[in-house]
């Protein structure tokens, strides 16, 4: 740029030279305006020479990205065709065709089935739904309501049915006020059916439920009779002793029983 504003000055200076006398007339006036055109042109050609540049520039950028993608994406091409060869290449897998299954039948817990190569074609008869179990008769009841059913069940001469019934209520409610007399009725219901081993199990449990109780004299005469009746006198005779010493109080019916079997198995006074 400096070479060429030289260039323009050595010009105009051979101008003045060469026309002295116009020059004093205004020469150096149209040379100082050429000369500010020519610089205004010089600085419009430069900023358009950046401009360019610029462009280039990012020209360039936009296609090393596409080069590189470009890149990418035939690297990934070139995988696939290498496996989807491979894949050709290698052998076909050898297929393993399992025996026929034989027809006829299976037999099972739903009955015997048809087979045919081994699948089910239908079943020779039709099995039942096993039934639902029954409700308990005493589902929803409350201790009192069982007990009262139990007893109900005993007064009808319903033995088994009372002693499942006077069962269910001990398991239910071994707290209740009621369970003493529940034991002792259970037991009751096992010694009117001749089952003394159990009847003695189970007056011996009511006794010792509630040795203060109410029926605990009414469970030791029990238990000296289901004694007897096992042929254990001795036994029974212990457990009279222990009813006349323990209960003096007791009522004169359980009194009078005891004393009969006492003289009915001798047993030694006390």
């Amino acid at each position: 740029m400096k070479s060429f504003r030289l260039f323009l000055l050595v010009t105009a200076l051979s101008l003045v030279a060469a026309h002295p006398a116009s020059a004093q007339q205004g020469v150096g006036a149209n040379y100082e305006t050429r000369l500010s055109a020519l610089e205004e042109e010089l600085r419009a050609l430069n900023g358009q020479v950046e401009q360019l540049g610029f462009s280039i520039r990012r020209l360039d950028q936009s296609l090393q990205r596409t080069q590189s993608d470009n890149d990418a994406r035939l690297g990934k091409l070139e995988s696939s065709v290498t496996a989807l060869e491979t894949a050709r290449a290698a052998p076909p897998p050898v297929a393993v065709v399992p025996p026929a299954a034989p027809t006829g039948t299976v037999d099972g817990k739903l009955g015997a089935l048809k087979t045919q190569d081994g699948h089910v074609t239908g079943a020779i008869n039709k099995p039942e739904a096993p039934p639902l179990p029954d409700t308990p008769p005493d589902f929803g009841l409350t201790a009192q309501e069982q007990y009262d059913r139990a007893f109900g069940l005993l007064r009808q001469a319903d033995y088994d049915g009372a002693e499942k019934a006077f069962q269910s209520f001990v398991d239910k409610n071994p707290k209740d006020k009621l369970i003493d007399n529940a034991k002792y009725w259970h037991a009751e219901t096992l010694y009117v059916r001749g089952r003394f081993p159990e009847a003695a199990t189970g007056f011996a449990d009511a006794f010792q439920q509630n040795p203060q109780g109410t029926k605990a004299p009414d469970s030791l005469l029990k238990l000296a009779m289901s004694l007897a009746a096992l042929n254990k006198p001795t036994d029974a005779c212990t457990a009279l002793g222990a009813l006349k010493s323990k209960y003096p109080k007791a009522s004169n019916s359980v009194k009078s029983r005891a004393d009969e079997q006492r003289a009915k198995l001798k047993c030694d006074a006390t």
